[in-house]
């Protein structure tokens, strides 16, 4: 990039040789900068240049008072928007964002009950855009919550009482895997404002009767499973837990039929996949031991 100065008499112009009736003479350099627009008859480049080329005007005498004060007034006008604009575009930074401060002003925050208020200021203070839920979405990840719960009561229930290997092995790893996704869906009920079902933290909570979600195990079958030892805990947790997969595939295609956010929609999938393979191992194991 280049830029072309003109000298008429002893101040320069930033633009095309006055049309004052002017002779071009010592020119130094021809090129020019390829981009650049006029304003009030000068010519301004977008961009700071990288070769400058001087040129000497001389002007009849009858014009070269009056050139050079016009030429002082252009002068300085063309230095200030010349500046203006090379910084505009001589830089590649991006733009800087524009925050919003916190609040600074002190925000009353009720207690929950039993507990006195706060009083909160700075980001705590800010307010946070709570994003809506699908209802068919809350529905299922809350009754998914409570169906994974008691898969996790029956894992505990047999803890120290499975006499098979692959049994133990299984048992183990099912409650390994369905413990992080009932935290993960309890996340996004939280995030997006939903109650959340007090089994998420305490899966002793559930109630075993009291939910008509498939494969669920009554509280008589969870008391038994918790007695018996040896092959008859192996044979009794497969028998309960093939079942109880086989309700949480029922859920899932159900839920299948209905528009979901892409994260419960990824647990779906997640569900479908490693439950369905796990019922083929238990099956297998179960035929086994039988």
């Amino acid at each position: 990039m280049s830029t072309s100065i003109y000298w008429a008499g002893s101040s320069p112009w930033l633009t095309d040789p006055p049309r004052c009736g002017g002779v071009v003479r010592d020119t130094m350099a021809e090129d020019r900068a390829p981009w650049g627009f006029w304003c009030t008859g000068i010519f301004f480049y977008f961009c700071a240049p990288s070769r400058v080329t001087v040129t000497r005007v001389t002007t009849p005498a009858r014009l070269v008072g009056t050139a050079r004060a016009h030429t002082r007034l252009l002068a300085a006008a063309a230095t200030a928007s010349l500046v203006l604009f090379v910084a505009a575009c001589s830089g590649d930074e991006p733009a800087a964002v524009v925050t919003a401060p916190a609040p600074t002003v002190p925000v009353l925050q009720p207690g929950t009950p039993g507990q006195p208020n706060a009083t909160i200021t700075g980001s705590a203070a800010a307010p946070t855009a709570t994003v809506s839920i699908l209802p068919t979405d809350e529905r299922f990840l809350s009754e998914m919550i409570v169906h994974h719960a008691q898969a996790i009561v029956m894992v505990d229930a047999v803890k120290g009482s499975l006499e098979d290997a692959e049994v133990a092995a299984i048992a183990s790893r099912i409650g390994d895997e369905q413990r992080p996704e009932i935290d993960a869906m309890a996340g996004y009920l939280e995030s997006h404002g939903a109650q959340v079902p007090p089994e998420a933290t305490n899966p002793n909570l559930a109630d075993h009767g009291a939910h008509s979600m498939p494969g669920m195990a009554t509280e008589a079958e969870i008391a038994q499973l918790a007695t018996a030892t040896g092959r008859e805990a192996d044979r009794l947790f497969l028998t309960l837990m093939i079942r109880h997969h086989q309700g949480a595939l029922a859920m899932v295609d159900e839920h299948s039929d209905n528009s979901m956010a892409e994260l419960v929609e990824e647990t779906v999938n997640e569900i479908s996949v490693t439950q369905g393979k796990q019922i083929t191992q238990m099956q297998g194991m179960l035929d086994r031991l039988t």
